[in-house]
């Protein structure tokens, strides 16, 4: 059991975002340090590949980067959204469980608890997950050999989308005050680019108000095989992004409902 009321809270209404493992029976699971090794990315990319037949390890090593930085944004943000703090990623001893090269969960190592303390605003989640991924990111470039944009442009769109699921998930009178706080965490200082990676709006969907993002560099997914871009490529044009935003939300089911209290 992890003695975290708010994250018991997100992984009892959301599961399918925010588990945080608590029983790390079976195979898989390793301590998330191993990430920042060279050595382990050879096999992650190639792995990944594979899985979405993807001729090179690049289009791998890519996806396996974003997925891995959604993870552990959609945890830090999430617990800020409903306790105000969130979670201290260089404290907090990690494993991750890899599939295919797929981040398919996150858990605390035996014997351990979260902090009580954590992130308190926007800026400084956004400064703790740059201590936290900057080392990721370098050892995933190693087999990637993505530029830099490239690749920090797949971890602007992994916390653009935690905002996302907060924003949808959040009452309506809430909304702003995420819009404002998400667009506070990618303008932040820490982050290793001179402006946001991407551009986002409030758009109309069939559920309602959603924030969107369009990139300003590609993940390569399209290059898989049978694959097109994602919904919001660089390579569509902004109105395409938009159509593509708003009818994806016929085919997904809204996020649960969060108690979203946000405090700039």
């Amino acid at each position: 059991m992890i003695a975290d009321p708010a994250l018991e809270q997100l992984r009892t209404v959301d599961p399918e975002h925010y588990l945080l493992h608590d029983d790390v029976a079976g195979e898989g699971w390793r301590p998330v340090a191993d990430l920042a090794c060279d050595d382990a990315w050879p096999a992650i990319a190639r792995a990944y590949a594979a899985e979405i037949g993807a001729s090179s390890p690049v289009v791998g090593g890519s996806c396996a980067l974003q997925g891995y930085a959604g993870r552990v944004a959609a945890l830090s943000i999430g617990r800020w959204a409903v306790s105000g703090r969130g979670l201290r990623l260089a404290a907090t001893p990690l494993l991750v469980r890899l599939r295919a090269g797929r981040t398919v969960g996150l858990a605390l190592e035996a014997g351990h608890q979260p902090g009580v303390d954590g992130p308190e605003t926007p800026t400084a989640i956004a400064a703790d997950l740059v201590t936290h991924l900057a080392p990721v990111v370098a050892a995933s470039r190693t087999i990637s050999r993505l530029r830099p944009a490239v690749a920090w442009g797949n971890v602007a769109a992994a916390v653009a989308g935690a905002w996302r699921r907060v924003h949808d998930a959040a009452p309506p009178e809430s909304r702003p005050g995420v819009e404002a706080a998400a667009a506070s965490c990618l303008d932040a200082e820490a982050w290793p680019w001179d402006g946001v990676p991407l551009t986002w709006e409030v758009a109309s969907t069939p559920y309602g108000a959603s924030l969107t993002y369009r990139r300003e560099t590609c993940c390569l997914m399209r290059l898989a095989e049978g694959r097109d871009e994602c919904g919001s490529c660089d390579r569509l044009t902004p109105a395409e992004v938009r159509r593509r935003w708003a009818t994806s939300a016929l085919v997904r089911q809204p996020p649960p409902r969060l108690a979203v209290t946000c405090r700039g």
